[in-house]
């Protein structure tokens, strides 16, 4: 891991966990606001979003509402080094995993080219669509597959603050680029 990603990493979350809950409150709003009107332009009935932690913005308003809309919402699960989505409904039970993460204890597992869109979780993004995560590679583990098949899997979609974009994110080969990213405001699509 290369120490200008872990100095962005460690500056950038602190930046984000020193939110005060009233700036993050309204911040999760326009977020959620702007996520619910992106997908109104698409036809996508099968999504996966993620459980805030660690000061990620809260989709889970949002989530709520497409689950009522009839769409089926997935949460990612990690298991050793994979990463998993399973269904999740308001009333699914959730458990930490080992870092901690709330991940759903039950639901049937997804097969990931049957996501119709992914909003990833990330600590940086950049003008053009690269993306800085925990250190982890499990996102770009796992949707390393599609990158080389246009028009295969789902649409990766970062979801921010606006304040996480910066100007020359450092790249490694394995990084998986964004198709688009939601911030508190707006959306961008990238294009490649």
């Amino acid at each position: 891991m290369s120490n200008s990603k872990q100095r962005l990493r460690q500056q950038l979350m602190a930046e984000r966990e020193a939110l005060h809950d009233h700036q993050r409150i309204r911040l999760d709003r326009r977020i959620c606001a702007y996520l619910l009107r992106y997908l109104d332009d698409i036809d996508a009935l099968c999504l996966a979003a993620f459980y805030p932690f660690r000061g990620e913005p809260n989709l889970m308003p949002a989530m709520e509402a497409l689950h009522h809309a009839a769409r089926r919402i997935h949460l990612p699960v990690i298991d050793e080094e994979r990463l998993a989505f399973k269904r999740w409904r308001p009333e699914s039970g959730l458990q930490p995993n080992r870092f901690g993460i709330p991940e759903p204890a039950r639901g049937e597992e997804c097969d990931l080219a049957s996501l119709d869109v992914v909003f990833m979780p990330l600590v940086a993004f950049s003008q053009s669509g690269e993306r800085l995560g925990m250190g982890g590679g499990f996102y770009d583990r796992a949707f390393s597959r599609f990158i080389d098949r246009p028009g295969t899997g789902p649409q990766r979609v970062g979801v921010a603050y606006g304040f996480q974009q910066i100007d020359g994110l450092p790249v490694d080969s394995w990084d998986v680029p964004l198709d688009a990213v939601i911030t508190d405001q707006g959306s961008r699509v990238f294009t490649y």
